[in-house]
């Protein structure tokens, strides 16, 4: 009797034992994991951030744009202004 109760006892042990070292690798798995995550998220934010600087400066060249384009029209219509009063006054 006394032999199977030690028995049961070292089982437990080994399986105790057991569980303590798969927690322990499940933990340091789990570690190893968030560290990924972590670095994933820091680059996304940083990705993010490039975008956001790329957006601005989109959204900067279009308020310039408009601005040329604007510009421009008014100096295509000048012109025009200008060759047909040239064209008209010769007639």
């Amino acid at each position: 009797m006394v032999y199977i109760l030690l028995l049961i006892i070292g089982v437990l042990f080994f399986v105790i034992f057991g569980l303590i070292i798969n927690f322990k690798i499940s933990n340091l798995d789990f570690q190893r994991r968030i560290m990924l995550l972590e670095d994933i998220i820091l680059e996304m934010k940083s990705n993010l951030e490039d975008q956001n600087q790329k957006i601005k400066l989109s959204e900067d060249l279009k308020v310039k744009l408009k601005a040329s384009n604007e510009s421009l029209k008014n100096s295509i219509f000048n012109l025009n202004c200008e060759i047909f009063e040239e064209l008209y006054s010769k007639k």
